[in-house]
């Protein structure tokens, strides 16, 4: 979650040039990445910015710097495969008591040479990679190899590496000669000259996989170093806490503001070419009709300057050499997809682009239950989202989802966040207003202890009926501080998995202020997001670590992922303060606990009987056991057995979905406006009419079967159904008069 406008006045960092040194007890060879001169200012300022700022409010000096050396040898060589035990202690030995006053200095030089260290050692693995090979393989012996590594010890020389990378070879070839049989193949035995080519053929794609890696640490920037080593040290002190260069800093805005300046296309990086994935409703180079998807960009021009070739360029310069300021000319040669022989020149103004995949929207589901049928809404909400200016924000759209809803008369509404991350905490704190018409929603405890209540205090009701707020383990931060709200209200029951991420913490995008001299002409600046507070529900519980716990649960997967807050290095701890004093008008919707426990009840008792909750208990059984594997044979026929074994399980599971699905309940789409007039917009540019399929049966099966949230439509059902049955039992008789 994030906030923003905070007043937090930082030091300046002062005009003294100190003198940057650069020089290593090695000779710096001329392929060596080196920091600049920016760089130092930014440190700088990024150590004082952390002192001061952050939550904990820790002095840089009370760095582990054993613990940070550690941390950022594990980030570049996360699986163990280029550095040694020796490397590790050598390292930590030589920088580890000088590490603050580097960072105090502004100095980057440690994490340079680091990276310079590793990036000959890995360009020389890769080129012995290359050699190797070359070499012969059986796919007969009892080895095996361990390929979760990320927990594993360093190798304690090079010939441990060696050996590790002859099993991790033969690991990716064998994965590759597995996939190019045929599972349900009764061949049981290959002649030596099938052996030979299957083996030849996989060869050749690891031999590709290498040369594109190798490729792409040749194409790492100072930039990415100093990203990677400077978030290194902001999660030393939470892992929310970090460091955003300018691109990444552009990238960050583009997520929160849901829009961008560019020509609208998704690019991808397929064997060195820049291939276009996707193209984005509405925008520029969808309405130029010139474009299709896979078609290849070759090279790039800004209106009439020189073309730059971009085959084998980084896709992150492609991309910088693509966008610009809106309403200017990018010219891009192309080969088509439909005539790779022949290029082509596209001309595109770039304009602002609406990413509206990630704005809120809507469906009506037709609960056909227990001889009852209902209409539920159902909002799906990926981030709290908002804008400064006039941009979309997630509250008043989520208001105008609510408003169709309403006209389509459903009976109950769902708020789907459970791929919801966090986002705005004005937008948590406005959007739980929706549902309640005035009243606390959530504490905010800043760095000097003082504790600041957030109220709701506009006393519109946008929808005032039984609501249900999924959730899972991914749903995080705004996500937690509305699911805890509207818990704490009787507002809302809380569906899903056991418990939320658990993130309750509160970040503050800080941009640099550097001297005059080191600014950017351009405006454009690094950035911190750094912990501010922490934040607490209404009742002064916090959803740190803990997370907010779900009313009825349900079987999933992510109980055994190492997805939640607690799962986090250097996580801040959960602590609780006084509640919040209020009372929610009597007139209001509000829950009865008793609605709980005959939910729940009714909702174990189906998990128990059901045939869909069979499938899924199987299905994350099968994923645990699955996940507990961390060690593969190295012999074909034994994995060929486990194979057949797996994919019989695949086809039996796949089987047992396709059946499932058929009671999966029909549903109608509800978009926001202005999805609606950018796909009006959109089948216009392809020369499509306009959709009038839905016109008479709106309602279709959906195209994947969720199974959890078809559970939570039941839950709601039978809540409905209490409620009206209550208001029966409690309806006045009407007075006759007696002839």
């Amino acid at each position: 979650m994030y906030t923003y406008n905070l007043s937090i006045k930082l030091l300046v960092p002062y005009l003294i040039l100190v003198s940057f040194n650069l020089v290593s007890l090695k000779q710096v060879r001329a392929s060596d990445i080196q920091p600049t001169s920016l760089m130092q200012q930014e440190t700088k300022w990024l150590v004082q910015a952390l002192q001061q700022a952050h939550f904990n409010k820790v002095s840089i000096k009370k760095l582990n710097s054993t613990d940070f050396v550690t941390s950022y040898l594990n980030k570049l060589d996360k699986s163990k495969l280029y550095f040694t035990q020796t490397d590790v202690t050598e390292f930590i030995n030589r920088y580890s008591p000088t590490l603050v006053t580097f960072f105090e200095q502004g100095n980057l030089f440690p994490g340079f040479e680091i990276y310079n260290f590793y990036k000959t050692k890995s360009i020389k693995r890769l080129d012995w990679v290359m050699e190797f090979l070359e070499s012969d393989f059986s796919f007969d012996s009892n080895n095996s190899y361990k390929f979760d590594r990320e927990d594993a010890d360093w190798e304690t020389n090079n010939e441990g590496l060696d050996g590790l990378w002859k099993r991790l070879i033969e690991f990716e070839i064998l994965g590759e000669v597995l996939s190019s049989i045929e599972t349900n193949s009764t061949n049981t035995e290959f002649s030596k000259s099938e052996m030979e080519k299957l083996s030849s053929d996989s060869k050749v794609k690891v031999r590709k996989r290498y040369e594109r890696w190798k490729k792409s640490i040749l194409e790492f920037e100072s930039t990415d170093v100093q990203e990677l080593y400077l978030s290194t040290l902001t999660q030393m002190f939470d892992p929310h806490t970090t460091f955003m260069n300018i691109k990444e800093k552009e990238k960050f805005n583009q997520t929160m503001n849901n829009e961008l300046v560019g020509i609208g296309a998704v690019l991808s990086d397929i064997d060195g070419y820049c291939t276009i994935t996707e193209l984005l409703p509405g925008g520029p180079a969808e309405s130029s009709r010139e474009l299709k998807s896979k078609d290849q960009i070759i090279k790039v021009a800004q209106a009439e300057g020189e073309f730059v070739n971009v085959v084998d360029m980084k896709l992150s310069k492609i991309v910088e050499l693509i966008k610009g300021p809106k309403d200017t000319v990018v010219r891009l040669e192309i080969k088509p997809v439909n005539d790779p022989a022949s290029t082509k020149i596209v001309r595109i103004i770039r304009d602002k682009i609406k990413l509206t995949s990630n704005l809120a929207s809507a469906s009506i589901h037709k609960v056909k239950f227990e001889k009852v049928d209902r209409k539920i809404g159902v909002i799906e909400l990926r981030t709290f989202y908002g804008s400064s200016g006039s941009g979309p924000k997630a509250t008043d759209d989520v208001e105008e989802l609510l408003e169709k809803l309403k006209e389509e008369e459903t009976e109950g509404i769902i708020l789907d966040l459970r791929r919801n991350g966090g986002g705005y905490l004005s937008e948590a704190v406005n959007l739980a207003g929706l549902f309640i018409s005035r009243g606390p929603v959530v504490q905010v405890k800043s760095t000097d202890g003082k504790i600041r209540k957030k109220f709701d205090f506009n006393p519109k009701l946008a929808w005032d009926g039984p609501l249900i707020v999924l959730v899972s383990r991914y749903s995080a931060s705004a996500s937690e501080i509305v699911a805890g709200a509207l818990q704490n209200h009787k507002r809302a029951i809380i569906v899903g998995d056991k418990t939320t991420h658990g993130k309750g913490t509160v970040q503050s995008l800080i941009q640099m202020n550097l001297p005059f001299n080191f600014n950017a002409s351009s405006g454009k600046k690094s950035a911190a997001k750094i912990t501010i507070q922490k934040y607490y529900l209404p009742s002064g519980k916090s959803t740190q670590i803990q997370g907010v716990e779900s009313d009825i649960s349900m079987p999933t997967i992510n109980t055994y992922l190492p997805i939640g807050e607690s799962d986090l290095d250097n996580a801040l701890p959960c602590d609780s303060i006084a509640p919040v004093n209020f009372r929610r008008p009597a007139s209001e919707f509000v829950y009865d606990l008793d609605d709980i426990q005959n939910l729940k009840e009714k909702s174990l008792g189906r998990q128990q009987l059901l045939p869909e909750f069979v499938y899924l208990n199987k299905d994350v059984n099968w994923y645990k056991n699955k996940r507990e594997e961390t060690t593969l044979s190295l012999n074909l026929q034994n994995r060929r057995d486990q194979k057949i074994k797996n994919q019989k399980f695949s086809d039996s599971m796949s089987d047992d979905f396709e059946i499932l699905s058929k009671s999966a309940f029909v549903r109608k789409n509800i978009n926001l406006n202005i999805v609606d007039i950018q796909n009006t917009k959109s089948r216009e540019v392809r020369g499509e009419d306009n959709d009038d399929s839905n016109a008479t049966n709106p309602y279709k099966f959906p195209s994947n079967f969720d199974i959890r949230l078809h559970e939570t439509c039941r839950v709601m059902s039978d809540w409905v159904g209490m409620i009206e049955s209550r208001n029966l039992t409690h309806q006045k008789p009407e007075l006759k008069d007696e002839i």
